[in-house]
This record gives structure tokens, sequence and C-alpha cells, in this order.
């Protein structure tokens, strides 16, 4: 059996969806934005700059305090160049401007051994 109770079929359900949803880019390429060293917040990002869901970034907190601030995504390997709409797990989409670099500065806050993830358009 893959789940035994309702409890662990709904967290399975959850990720199933949320694969389906999101599967062209989370079958693309990804890159390493933050070593993870468990001290600190890590994140891998999904890049394709075919698609229109350009990125799609998972931040998760190993540590055993929350973690509060700003947190640098870069997005040069999006294609993007000028802005970048960026919507946190399902929620509305909020529009960054790149810097030189082609990055942009995302708000997170992230519970003890917590996750969140963000799409990019």
């Amino acid at each position: 059996r893959l789940y035994d109770t309702d409890e662990t079929k709904a967290v399975v359900k959850g990720w199933v969806d949320l694969y389906r949803k999101h599967q062209a880019i989370l079958d693309s390429d990804i890159i390493h934005v933050r070593r993870p060293d468990g001290r600190d917040l890590d994140c891998m990002m999904h890049a394709n700059p075919a698609l229109k869901t350009k990125g799609f970034a998972m931040i998760w907190n190993p540590t055993n305090r929350r973690v509060t601030r700003d947190f640098i995504l870069p997005l040069y390997y999006t294609g993007l160049t000028e802005t970048a709409k960026i919507s946190e797990k399902e929620g509305s989409a909020k529009t960054y401007r790149l810097d030189r670099e082609y990055r942009i500065r995302v708000p997170v806050d992230i519970g003890a051994n917590g996750y969140t993830w963000f799409t990019v358009e």
C-alpha cells in the first residue's frame, strides 16, 4: 500500500497534485542556489526560459529556529531580463524588478524545519 491512513493519503495527494500542476518546470534543469549545509536556508530552483512558468524555487529551513529575511533568487537562467512575477505557493503574483545581475530579493518567513516554494513567470 502506498498509504495507510487518511492523513498519509492527503499528504501524498497534495504532493502528487503539486507535481502534476508544475510538471513541465519540475522536469526542467535544476540550479543549486545555495549549498546545503544544515545551518541556514537551502534552495534549489528549476529553470526553463521556454515555458510560461520559467522558474520554480523550493526553499527549506533545516534549522530549529524561524528564519525571516530577504532571500536572493538568481533568475539568469529563466531568460527574464527586466521583471518577474513571483508567487509564493499558490498565492497571488507580485512583480519584482531584476537587478543588474538578473537577481531578485524575495521576503521569506519559514518556520523551523519548514519550507516554501515560489513560481517565476
